[in-house]
C-alpha cells in the first residue's frame, strides 16, 4: 500500500471518528437528554426513558437515543436485582427468626421450612443451607403431605453442590415410593443421569427395566427403552443394552427415535463386543428400514470401515499336499462398493473425501494401482483444499510408473 493512499486512508476515518462523534455529542446538547440524566440521578428510570422518546424520531439522533435508553433499562435492571435480592436475604431472615420464635404451629411449620429452603436455592444459591433445611422437614416432619417434592428439592440441592451419590438416592427414593407423584417423571428422568457410579445405579436399572417393561409395545416404548440400554451401557452392561437398544428399534415411535436407537446399537456390537459381523447387519438393517435418514452416509461409510479392518475372510489352499489359508481380498472388495455408495450419493459430504482415500489405499493394497490413481485424482478434483490433498499429491506421484 502506497503512501498517498495511507494518507487518504487516515483522512477518511479521521472524518469517520469525527461525524460519529457530532453524532454523538449532539444529543447530549438537547433538552431531552438533560431531563433524562437528571431523571436518572433520581432514579426515576421510566421518566428519563420518556424523556428520551421524542428522539427517536429524528435520524440524527435515533441512534445515539436508543443507546442510551438501553443503558437506563440496564441500570433499572441491574438496581431492581439488587433491590430484589436484599428483599429475598430479609425475607429468608425473617422466617428464620419467625419460625425459631414458634410463631407457627403444626402443618404450617414444615410447609414454611420449605418456602425457605426455596428462597434459599432458587433465589439465594445457597445450596448448603438449602439442603440442611430440607433434610430437617425429613428428618422432623415425615408424614408431611408433600414429602415427596422435599425429597425432589433436596436431590436437587445435593446435585447442584456435587453430591451426587445423595443426590442419586433421594431421586431413587421418590421413583421408588412415590409413583403417584407430580415429580415422579422428573425424579426418573434425573436418576438416568446422576445414578452412574452410585450405590444406587443398580436399583435405578431395575426401576427403568420395570418401567420399560410397562411400556412395551405403546409409543412410550421406544423412549424408555432408549433411557434403560443407555442406563446399561454406563454401567458395563453392553449385551443388555443392546437388547434393550433392539426393543427401542421395536418400539420406536418417530424416523428420529428409531434412527437413533439404530446407532446405539451398532455402537454397542462394533465398539463394545466386537460383534462385527452383527453390527453390520444392524446397519443394513437400519438402511433399509430408514432410507432417507439424515447422517446415513456415516452409517454407510462405517460399513465400509468394518468391512475393510474389521471382517477378515480368510480362503483355504492346497500348497504341495498342505493345506493354507490366507485373507481372502472379499470384504476389501464389499468396503469398496460401501465407499463407492457414499461418494456416488453424497458426494459434497464429509466422508466422502475419507471414502476416496480409503478406496485408494485398498487398491494400493491389492497392487491394483491404477484403480488406486483413479481415486486418488477424484479426491483431488472434488476436493482440491482439503488438508490431507497435499499428501494424496504426494502419493500420485509415488505412483507413476506402476
Amino acid at each position: 500500500m502506497n503512501k498517498k493512499l495511507l494518507v487518504s486512508l487516515g483522512c477518511s476515518l479521521f472524518l469517520l471518528g469525527s461525524n460519529i462523534n457530532v453524532f454523538a455529542q449532539s444529543i447530549r446538547g438537547t433538552a431531552e437528554y438533560q431531563a433524562a440524566m437528571q431523571a436518572l440521578s433520581e432514579s426515576k428510570y421510566q421518566e428519563a426513558f420518556d424523556f428520551l422518546s421524542p428522539l427517536l424520531q429524528s435520524s440524527k439522533t435515533r441512534g445515539s437515543a436508543l443507546v442510551e435508553m438501553g443503558k437506563i433499562r440496564q441500570k433499572q435492571a441491574d438496581s431492581e436485582m439488587s433491590r430484589a435480592m436484599s428483599h429475598y436475604h430479609e425475607a429468608a431472615e425473617y422466617m428464620n427468626n419467625g419460625i425459631a420464635d414458634n410463631g407457627i404451629t403444626g402443618s404450617e411449620i414444615p410447609k414454611a421450612m420449605f418456602d425457605l429452603a426455596t428462597i434459599y436455592s432458587d433465589k439465594l444459591k445457597n445450596y448448603v443451607q438449602a439442603q440442611e433445611l430440607y433434610a430437617k422437614i425429613i428428618e422432623e416432619y415425615p408424614t408431611y403431605m408433600a414429602i415427596d417434592k422435599v425429597y425432589y428439592n433436596l436431590a436437587l440441592t445435593e446435585e447442584s453442590i456435587g453430591l451426587f451419590e445423595e443426590a442419586a438416592g433421594h431421586y431413587q427414593k421418590v421413583v421408588s415410593d412415590y409413583s403417584y407423584s407430580t415429580y415422579f417423571a422428573a425424579a426418573q428422568e434425573k436418576l438416568k443421569n446422576v445414578s452412574a457410579g452410585t450405590s444406587v445405579a443398580e436399583a435405578a436399572i431395575e426401576t427403568q427395566e420395570q418401567y420399560a417393561e410397562d411400556k412395551s409395545y405403546t409409543n412410550e416404548g421406544g423412549k424408555a427403552n432408549l433411557d434403560l440400554g443407555d442406563m446399561q451401557a454406563d454401567a458395563g452392561k453392553f449385551k443388555q443394552a443392546a437388547a434393550s437398544y433392539r426393543k427401542a428399534i421395536r418400539d420406536a415411535n418417530t424416523t428420529e427415535e428409531g434412527v437413533e436407537a439404530y446407532r446405539k446399537l451398532v455402537s454397542m456390537l462394533d465398539e463394545k463386543q466386537k460383534d462385527y459381523k452383527a453390527a453390520a447387519a444392524a446397519i443394513e438393517e437400519m438402511l433399509e428400514a430408514y432410507p432417507n435418514a439424515r447422517g446415513n452416509e456415516d452409517m454407510i461409510y462405517k460399513l465400509g470401515q468394518i468391512y475393510e479392518n474389521d471382517m477378515d475372510s480368510m480362503v483355504k489352499k492346497v500348497e504341495n499336499g498342505k493345506v493354507r489359508y490366507r485373507k481372502s481380498d472379499e470384504s476389501s472388495r464389499k468396503a469398496i462398493n460401501y465407499y463407492d455408495s457414499v461418494t456416488d450419493r453424497y458426494p459434497d459430504s464429509n466422508v466422502a473425501a475419507e471414502a476416496y482415500m480409503r478406496k485408494g489405499k485398498i487398491y494400493e493394497d491389492l497392487k491394483e494401482y491404477s484403480e488406486a490413481k483413479a481415486e486418488y485424482e477424484r479426491f483431488i478434483k472434488e476436493f482440491p483444499q482439503h488438508s490431507d490433498a497435499p499428501a494424496i499429491r504426494k502419493k500420485l506421484q509415488d505412483l507413476e510408473g506402476y
